[in-house]
């Protein structure tokens, strides 16, 4: 365990300690009391968890993905490429996918409004110059290549 997990870890238990101890002397050193008290600290872990403990969006801007269209390595290994935007963006993106793996490099914007991002496929090559997968970048980095 790394130092900022111990650390995290004792400041977990202190606030959880002085929260129950608070809300038990408040409400009184009774069974209802201290049941009262427990229900607090579980609502207040249970809030902290699901306000502080969400996944982070996936940024998905450099894919290498497969001929069956799903994501080749990382985190997301085994993942349709699609999956990963917008539901507005994922049939463009299909399309210049397979245009990839057919050996065809493309250049594309999709989606609206604040999603609305810059894509580029293309295909990868082997030794022999069989296309073996695919390579999709998409990002805010890619949008001065094309005029909007």
């Amino acid at each position: 365990m790394n130092r900022h997990s111990l650390v995290s870890m004792v400041l977990l238990a202190g606030g959880v300690i002085f929260v129950f101890v608070g809300m038990s002397s408040a409400v009184g050193f009774t069974t209802s009391g201290i049941i009262s008290s427990l229900a607090a600290v579980a609502a207040l872990l249970y809030a902290g968890g699901v306000w502080f403990g969400q996944a982070r969006h996936v940024d998905p801007s450099i894919i290498v993905f497969t001929p069956q269209l799903t994501v080749a390595g990382g985190a997301q290994t085994g993942r349709r490429v699609a999956e990963l935007f917008d539901a507005g963006m994922r049939a463009e993106i299909e399309a210049a996918c397979r245009d990839a793996l057919d050996g065809r490099s493309s250049r594309f914007l999709s989606g609206r409004g604040s999603t609305r991002r810059t894509f580029e496929a293309a295909p990868v090559r082997g030794a022999d110059g069989v296309v073996i997968y695919g390579v999709l970048l998409s990002g805010e980095k890619l949008q001065h290549v094309i005029p909007t």
